[in-house]
């Protein structure tokens, strides 16, 4: 109910003067602060941890107010905490660490800023040793499981492997001095108190690896893991994967592995033994080896019984590896019958058509070896040819979307070998695209390619199949993007096109009517390699990997292009081509690998300003210190720039395999 007071005017009148004469209240300030002793503070602190301090706060003329603490790196502040102060005296409090990816150890600065009800500000600063924790090993929790304990493998980096579950979650305990950093998950890395537990996956059980990343805060796997189980199987046994293999979208090894017409059946094509299976989850697929034992794999015996490998560059499964690589670039033939070995290699995915060379091995290492002296009847023509004594198979005639099935007879003993070729057409389930017309190769479960499909300069590229093609990177030097779709910048001829499907986008590459690697004499191919470049990203560097060789894009005759933007060497995004923080160093090329090369570089004046040759074309990276002391590193690329680099008047290739150039090096 709402009461209503009368006030008469004569009680009004009296109210207001009385009002009247009331002092108004004055608000006091002051410049002077509290005075602030830093009492103690910690010397040394991890990432992750805390500092402790301790102020002592005192003012003769006002009421105190706050303490404000901040943590700086370098200029930059990173964590912060306030505190109210409502009583004169010592405050033992601390701040929090952050533990932020790839920080080195260094000093951080702590700011003290003290404050009274008159506004007054006391400041004082205090410098902190911080390192990152990097014990000797780090403690997966795992809820209603047993603790497990990764070791130390190299500086900030912890592993373990073992028979694990499908996915383990777990919050990761790191020992920083005297305290016990707990790391969970963001969703992208370890963060410290996170909620979230970690969630460790290979996607099916098996032996993997658990590992944990203190200076970048990664972890893995993260449902990519390479599972690997070592088992006994027979020849024609029906294999069962546990619902975790789609038959139809993973890349399986004809050579061990036998589907049906529709893909819902695999039998084991190779002869009863052990055998390690390798789960490349990421890659779908799966490595075989045979194997002697739990840990060892098999070798051959000198009655042609056991084990055959294959180790050379320009080839490989599921696609083509590292070159003369024994880890992770040989590859075990399969025994289909006694002393009877088989290796399938399929164009263009796992065998270059022109430049591929391979030999046959007793052990998956260097060692025993197969000779020309060796054989006793060697087959391989019209596809292979074993030219030299050394034994190395070389390509010969291939062509692109055919297998080539090459059979190892050591029924007489490895000295009296046979082998031999046969071109065949394997069917492998995979999706129906196409460039301009002409049907991909499935190279593997995300990578499709067209070998060879002849394309008009100005001329708009259609590609069919693909979800979505107008979100894809486009290469701004073989592309432009127009109201009519696609049009292709390059000069008229030959082009392959490398569709990943995984990372969405395209990769253009000169080639031959065949779809062989396009060289600079017959087509004016120029290939290039080198550090500090990379194609779609830096992070994806070009080097000197065959695996990486792209052609530079000829935008007219004789004028050669490559846009880049300059970025870190770990940066991801697509278009940044050019790492400014590296000592750039590049060479061209007359064919997909070493031979024919740049003979004399000539640098216009603006490209001068950037480059600088010395064998190789480099960043100018080094400068004399004013006071003559030494060398200072300089990057003279500015990050996030786009940089264009133009290669013209190219000769003709001398007695000596050199061809000389310009090159013009500037920012746009």
């Amino acid at each position: 109910m709402n009461k209503i007071f009368k006030i008469s005017a004569l009680a009004l009148a009296g109210i207001m003067a009385f009002a009247s004469c009331q002092e108004e209240p004055v608000l006091k300030l002051t410049d002077k602060g509290p005075d602030m002793t830093i009492v103690s503070c910690s010397e040394s602190a991890y990432m992750g941890g805390t500092i402790n301090f301790s102020v002592d706060l005192q003012d003769s003329e006002f009421a105190l107010s706050t303490l404000k603490v901040k943590l700086l790196f370098d200029e930059t502040e990173v964590a912060n905490t306030t505190i109210r102060t409502k009583e004169y005296g010592t405050y033992d409090e601390s701040i929090k660490v952050p533990l932020m990816k790839n920080i080195p150890d260094g000093t951080a600065t702590l700011v003290f800023t003290s404050q009274n009800v008159g506004t007054g500000l006391s400041y004082d600063t205090v410098y902190v040793a911080c390192q990152r924790p990097d014990p000797d090993k780090v403690t997966l929790k795992v809820e209603g499981s047993q603790d497990i304990v990764l070791t130390k493998t190299e500086e900030y980096q912890y592993s373990l492997e073992g028979d694990y579950p499908a996915m383990i979650e777990a919050f990761v305990n790191v020992e920083a001095g005297n305290e016990n950093v707990v790391l969970g998950w963001n969703g992208s890395n370890l963060v410290v108190d996170g909620t979230n537990p970690v969630p460790f996956s290979a996607g099916i059980a098996g032996k993997y690896t658990l590992a944990v990343n203190l200076m970048d805060l990664s972890a893995s796997p993260l449902g990519n893991a390479s599972v690997v189980s070592v088992e006994h199987y027979t020849q024609g046994q029906v294999l069962d994967f546990g619902g975790i293999v789609d038959l139809a979208n993973w890349n399986l090894d004809y050579d061990f592995f036998e589907l049906n017409e529709d893909f819902t059946e695999c039998k084991f094509r190779a002869v009863d033994g052990l055998y390690k299976f390798d789960y490349r989850i990421k890659d779908k697929y799966i490595m075989v080896e045979p194997m002697a034992d739990e840990d060892n794999v098999l070798t051959l015996s000198s009655d042609g019984s056991g084990a055959v490998w294959v180790i050379g560059k320009n080839f490989g499964k599921p696609v083509i590896g590292p070159e003369w690589n024994t880890t992770d670039g040989a590859y075990p033939m399969a025994q289909v019958a006694d002393k009877i070995y088989q290796f399938t290699l399929t164009a263009p995915g796992m065998v270059d058509l022109s430049s591929a060379d391979f030999k046959f091995f007793h052990q998956k290492n260097w060692g025993g070896e197969f000779l020309k002296a060796d054989y006793a009847e060697i087959n391989l023509a019209p596809y292979f040819d074993i030219p030299a004594d050394d034994g190395n198979i070389k390509a010969k005639d291939l062509k692109s979307g055919k297998s080539y099935k090459i059979t190892l007879d050591l029924t007489g003993g490895v000295k009296a070998a046979k082998v031999s070729c046969e071109e065949i057409t394997i069917a492998v389930a995979g999706l129906d695209i196409q460039v301009n017309g002409e049907k991909a190769d499935k190279i593997s479960s995300t990578i499709y390619k067209v070998s060879a499909v002849a394309v008009e300069q100005n001329s708009i590229i259609s590609f069919s199949g693909i979800e979505n093609p107008q979100e894809w990177y486009v290469d701004p030097d073989h592309f432009e993007v127009g109201a009519e779709g696609l049009k292709f910048r390059a000069v008229s001829g030959y082009y392959s096109f490398e569709l990943n499907l995984e990372g969405k986008y395209v990769t253009v590459r000169r080639v031959t009517s065949e779809g062989k690697a396009a060289t600079y004499a017959n087509e004016g191919a120029i290939t290039f390699m080198g550090w500090g470049v990379g194609h779609p990203a830096i992070a994806n560097p070009l080097a000197w990997d065959s695996g990486q060789l792209i052609t530079l894009a000829e935008i007219e005759p004789g004028k050669y292009q490559f846009t880049g933007i300059a970025g870190e060497g770990t940066d991801e995004t697509y278009g940044v081509r050019w790492q400014y923080d590296a000592e750039l160093s590049f060479k061209f090329f007359g064919q997909a690998g070493w031979g024919a090369e740049w003979g004399t570089v000539t640098l216009t004046d603006e490209a001068k300003k950037w480059l600088e040759v010395y064998g190789n074309v480099e960043l100018i990276g080094k400068d004399r210190k004013a006071d003559d002391s030494g060398w200072e590193t300089r990057y003279p690329l500015e990050l996030g720039a786009t940089y264009v680099m133009t290669v013209t008047d190219c000769t003709p290739l001398d007695s000596n395999s050199k061809f000389n150039c310009t090159i013009d090096f500037r920012k746009l």
